[in-house]
């Protein structure tokens, strides 16, 4: 696949949601698109009382930090499994002054794990008003003929979701977000994520299974890619 290196690779920067951030290789570079799910997280926030943020699939902080460029959280978390996307994460909080708690986790693993005992982040989500957001890579592995060239230079950590669907990602986050569920007992727990705009069927195919109550919504040019599930 012939493609030209990322302009914002070689600058180590990018702007997204009125603010500059730091970027290196590590992480995706952020896509326009992804503004809409921004816009309504902060909507909801401005609308619904939330105690907690958490972000799944952090990367480099874009969506929790342009979040809080227009509304203050009480806590936040935002979690990744690459631990070099979470350094750049943290440069750009630090940059902007924000408090986030950033963890290395698989999804929801570090919430779910029986060893963590009475410590401060099992202690602080019982019981809260909860908003997860989450971008999870979502293209089916090696589907580079429905790509942009430039993503060959991107971290495929942040692109592939699965092997069949690209769907499988989602589909190990709801597992886990039921048994969250159960273990924390949120007071309100909504979930605003990203997906492949050819994804909806088994969306409600996955989803349905749960019982939960969701929607979709569109993006700027009116393509429905974003979901919004209400489960208490």
């Amino acid at each position: 696949m012939n493609s030209t290196y990322p302009p914002e690779y070689t600058r180590w920067w990018v702007e997204f949601y009125y603010q500059k951030f730091e970027i290196d290789e590590h992480v995706l570079i952020p896509r326009l698109e992804t503004e809409s799910l921004v816009r309504e997280a902060i909507r909801y926030f401005r609308s619904e009382e939330v105690d907690t943020l958490i972000d799944i699939g952090t990367g480099s902080g874009i969506i929790p930090l342009s979040i809080l460029s227009a509304v203050e959280i009480p806590e936040v978390f935002a979690i990744d499994l690459s631990p070099e996307a979470l350094v750049i994460a943290r440069k750009n909080a630090e940059n902007q002054g924000k408090n986030i708690d950033f963890l290395e986790s698989d999804l929801l693993s570090v919430f779910l794990n029986e060893h963590l005992g009475e410590t401060k982040h099992a202690l602080s989500l019982q019981g809260k008003n909860i908003l997860i957001v989450t971008n999870l890579p979502y293209i089916k592995q090696d589907d580079w003929e429905n790509m942009s060239t430039d993503t060959i230079h991107e971290p495929k950590l942040a692109l592939f979701g699965g092997p069949f669907t690209g769907f499988e990602l989602y589909e190990k986050l709801f597992a886990q977000i039921d048994v969250f569920v159960a273990k924390y007992t949120p007071k309100k727990l909504t979930i605003l994520a990203e997906m492949w705009d050819d994804q909806t069927e088994i969306a409600w195919k996955i989803l349905g299974k749960y019982g939960w109550e969701f929607s979709f919504f569109a993006d700027l040019r009116g393509i429905e890619r974003f979901m919004k599930i209400h489960i208490r």
